[in-house]
């Protein structure tokens, strides 16, 4: 009885836990626009008409499809849905603590549930939107299931594949533990692996006649075997240890049980290690609060609890030890908790910003055009899903374009890391966006981004306006004047680029005299239909009082592009400080005409 209350008591503190860090991922938007799409009878596609397999969380789209064809709110339902996963998670995860101790060892039992409640990273991905705390609930229900119930793991292992392809990883290693461990007949493994393959082959089937692939397009876009890979999960996996590993040794803690451990404890063993290295190879998440590893979470603090228990059991007569051990027990859960606390607050914030700022931006989109434009974008998620359906979007980094995953493009000079490696840049411009977003503005941050400015196609037919974001700030956006009858070319030096961004930076400062300097030194390198560098010069001059200097590379940037709408307002306030009202007023309508509700 009171471990049931205090499971309880633990369940109340979980939800208290991720309420109290409310958000919604960027990410899982693109499962909202899919299961948009979707419900509007589009096919289960990102655009309507592209057939392309975009997500690794199929039934989670079909399970929020379902709820949103009610009526529901898909964001409130995956809320709910994820709250609800996280805390059945905490009630299995006691079950399997429970095989290993016993009633007369309740409080080990409960000790594993309290860790992963006091972990912001489990907390923080249950309200995230995503599936990640659904897809921890089948892992642990297919360990409880092969544990107990041995009939029944291979079908939770199969539906575990449809929430998430590492479902597969969890069925082999069960596998693995019946042959190695279990020692059971060969062909009881063979006969569970062809369960296994004759459940998921109408999703294969399925997969192939719609989508025309078996793999899903994210595999292409981000997936690769190399060091960089290895490098990036092993700093990955270090960051994890350092928040919720104690360093370490919560790793190496086990390797002492080996030989006390029976057959389910080896799987426990088997299940953390083959994972961990599974998560280091693929180079880690390109999201932050170690996402990849919460499958693993609840089953590595569970052997961290069977190595306390038996290092209580040791000091039988021992009072002082055996104080200081359930004093650890109660101490642990605040250290797992404190350690990374405000850094997921601040990921947190960063991504919530991230959001609401491509929600303002959609919105403004939405008002201000015509509904079945274009868009660009290296972060799709929250802005597909608010611009609509009618709106088409090109994911820049090919997780939602197939061409893009299948045929990258390559610049000597632009730098990029696996994360971000896919990229097509002619391919992109061939396809006429309406606009191209930036996830940072004006800067070119990803790789897919920096290489634009190295096609005239795009310096030439593409203009920023600029959003109106708050006092005084404004979110740019690049829109398209028309049709460009000329060839794209290519300008080979990459080195200007650095310089723009070096400047961009150095403004972010306040630096602004050397931000200027840097900007001299692009016009010097760079191609000579480079607007956006006068523009900025010409800005940055303003910002220092030379009106002079500004007025005149405010002109030169409009000379080069008439659309320049920062160096219209700009010049116009220059004519407005020297009293000529009437080429001011002029200056106005021009920034109206090429940026519909700008606020002055």
């Amino acid at each position: 009885m009171p471990s049931r209350l205090i499971l309880l008591i633990i369940g109340i503190i979980f939800l208290i836990h991720c309420l109290s860090l409310n958000f919604t991922q960027d990410d899982a938007f693109i499962s909202y626009r899919y299961a948009q799409n979707f419900t509007q009878g589009k096919g289960l596609v990102f655009n309507a008409g592209e057939r392309v397999e975009g997500y690794t969380n199929f039934f989670w789209i079909i399970l929020l499809s379902f709820f949103a064809s009610l009526g529901l709110d898909m964001i409130i339902v995956s809320k709910i849905l994820g709250i609800a996963s996280g805390c059945v998670s905490l009630i299995l995860l006691y079950q399997i603590s429970h095989l290993f101790f016993q009633e007369k060892n309740w409080l080990f039992s409960l000790f594993p549930s309290l860790l992963l409640t006091a972990s912001s990273a489990f907390a923080y991905w249950s309200i995230s939107g995503l599936e990640t705390t659904f897809f921890v609930m089948m892992v642990l229900v297919s360990v409880y299931l092969y544990l107990t119930y041995p009939r029944l793991w291979v079908a939770s292992c199969a539906l575990s594949v449809l929430i998430r392809p590492e479902g597969g990883l969890i069925f082999g290693v069960l596998i693995l533990h019946k042959l190695l461990f279990r020692k059971d007949p060969l062909r009881e493994s063979l006969s569970c692996l062809g369960g296994f393959a004759l459940l998921l082959l109408p999703f294969m089937i399925f997969k192939v006649l719609y989508y025309g692939d078996i793999l899903p397009n994210p595999f292409y876009a981000k997936t690769g075997v190399s060091f960089e890979y290895v490098k990036s999960g092993l700093e990955y996996f270090w960051l994890f240890l350092r928040h919720y590993g104690l360093w370490g040794v919560i790793y190496l803690l086990p390797i002492f049980l080996y030989k006390s451990l029976d057959s389910p404890g080896r799987l426990l063993l088997l299940f953390v290690y083959l994972y961990t290295l599974y998560v280091i190879i693929i180079g880690g998440d390109v999201l932050q609060v170690h996402r990849f590893f919460l499958p693993i979470l609840p089953l590595l603090y569970l052997l961290f609890a069977i190595f306390l228990q038996k290092l209580y059991a040791r000091f039988k007569r021992d009072l002082k030890m055996r104080m200081a051990l359930i004093v650890l027990l109660f101490s642990v859960p605040a250290v797992f908790f404190l350690i990374p606390h405000k850094w997921i607050r601040d990921v947190k914030s960063v991504e919530k910003s991230l959001v609401d700022g491509m929600q303002f931006r959609a919105e403004y989109l939405k008002a201000s055009f015509q509904v079945g434009f274009s868009i660009a974008v290296t972060t799709i998620g929250s802005i597909s899903y608010y611009l609509g359906t009618e709106a088409q979007v090109i994911d820049m980094l090919g997780l939602t374009d197939k061409y893009i995953s299948k045929h990258p493009e390559e610049f000597e000079g632009i730098n990029a890391t696996w994360k971000e490696r896919r990229y097509n840049t002619q391919y992109l411009l061939s396809r006429d966006p309406d606009f191209i977003l930036f996830s940072t503005g004006l800067k070119p941050s990803a790789p897919a981004e920096r290489a634009l400015f190295l096609n005239s196609k795009f310096r030439q037919n593409y203009s920023p306006i600029h959003v109106p974001f708050g006092k005084g700030r404004f979110a740019a956006i690049f829109r398209r004047k028309g049709m460009y009858s000329k060839s794209n070319e290519v300008f080979g030096d990459t080195r200007f680029i650095d310089l723009f961004v070096e400047a961009l930076h150095l403004h972010q400062a306040r630096r602004v005299e050397e931000a200027i300097e840097k900007l001299k030194q692009v016009t010097l390198v760079g191609p000579q239909d480079f607007a956006l560098v006068y523009e900025f010069m010409g800005q940055y001059y303003y910002q220092l009082q030379n009106h002079s200097a500004a007025e005149t590379h405010l002109k030169r940037a409009i000379e080069i592009d008439e659309r320049s709408v920062m160096a219209h307002f700009h010049l116009a306030r220059i004519y407005l400080i020297e009293g000529q009202r009437e080429e001011a007023e002029a200056e106005m309508q021009k920034v109206l005409l090429f940026n519909p509700n700008f606020q002055w």
